[in-house]
């Protein structure tokens, strides 16, 4: 409008009849159910019924875009204006997609504690859940302004039309900025636990394993793990494998096995019978393959030295 582009080729862009109002809502519920894994089947042949209003709207404005274009009836839009047709079309639209966000809100909720994985799925699951909370509210805003725009009528309309352009513009904004600085949470592919199977009910078998590798078998001792070792042993591949570690515990492969390994350090200096053995000996028993890297790694994990956190400990 503002460039007085009128047309595309051909194609006469005045009240093109694209039904995006009806469509916003929709799009959203199924980005929603769409996070989920396709096995998971949460997307029901129902759910695009949602289309419907979107569809016959769209069927709406294309007979007065024609009417319009064709010259049959050049003021097509004014005339449904003065019916107070685009008014009420506001609130429908609005109620429907604040009914839309409920439903959206709703499955985020029922499904929360289904999802499969630990501290980084459930902060994504609490991410969407949070999104939605805010898109609700940017609704709930407009339709009041709408109901004020009604009320006080014509003269204030471009104020309140102001008002909504600026939240919107933040909310937008406020979404562009979530998603680069947290572009993790914006595209996942979430599976649901099995509610009658063991998984649901007992940790599963790869923690299981893990577990059993890390603090009975203490295979960090190893100065040369790597992360295909332990996959090896575990019966897993390096990619489950790291996505679970960085999904435990917030850690790197590296970083996880360093802190094993620290804590080893910190259980033997703790026993009488390794006082006998230098610092140095200990890391070593402990996987750490330099003197260096043993300095670094307890410094940053501990936020002491070596040396330091002894004497404290003596203390």
């Amino acid at each position: 409008m503002y460039m007085k582009i009128s047309t595309l080729g051909i194609i006469p862009l005045t009240s093109f009849p694209f039904p995006y109002k009806y469509l916003i809502a929709v799009g959203f519920y199924f980005f929603i159910k769409s996070q989920i894994s396709k096995e998971e089947k949460v997307i029901s042949k129902y759910d695009y019924l949602l289309f419907l209003p979107a569809f016959f709207y769209g069927i709406l404005r294309t007979y007065w875009y024609i009417k319009l274009h064709t010259g049959l009836d050049k003021d097509i839009f004014w005339n449904v204006y003065k019916t107070g047709f685009f008014t009420y079309n506001e609130y429908v639209y609005l109620i429907f997609n604040l009914l839309l966000l409920s439903l959206t809100i709703k499955f985020l909720t029922r499904y929360k504690t289904q999802i499969r994985g630990t501290k980084i799925s459930q902060k994504n699951w609490e991410w969407l859940l949070k999104f939605s909370y805010v898109f609700i509210v940017v609704i709930i805003i407009n339709l009041v302004l709408a109901v004020i725009v009604h009320i006080v009528g014509d003269l204030y309309n471009g104020i309140v039309y102001s008002i909504i352009l600026i939240l919107n513009s933040i909310y937008i904004y406020w979404v562009g900025f979530e998603s680069l600085t947290k572009s993790n949470y914006l595209f996942n592919t979430f599976r649901l636990k099995n509610q009658d199977s063991i998984e649901g009910k007992t940790p599963s078998v790869l923690a299981q394993k893990l577990e059993y590798y890390m603090k009975v078998e203490e295979v960090f001792k190893n100065k040369n793990l790597k992360l295909s070792d332990l996959a090896y042993l575990i019966e897993t591949n390096e990619k489950e494998l790291s996505l679970f570690i960085y999904e435990s515990f917030e850690m790197s492969f590296s970083e996880y096995i360093n802190q094993s390994r620290i804590e080893k350090v910190k259980t033997l200096l703790k026993n009488e019978d390794q006082k006998k053995y230098t610092l140095l000996a200990i890391a070593e028993n402990a996987g750490f393959s330099s003197k260096s890297s043993f300095n670094a790694v307890f410094k940053k994990v501990t936020g002491l030295t070596p040396s330091q956190y002894k004497a404290s400990y003596k203390n």
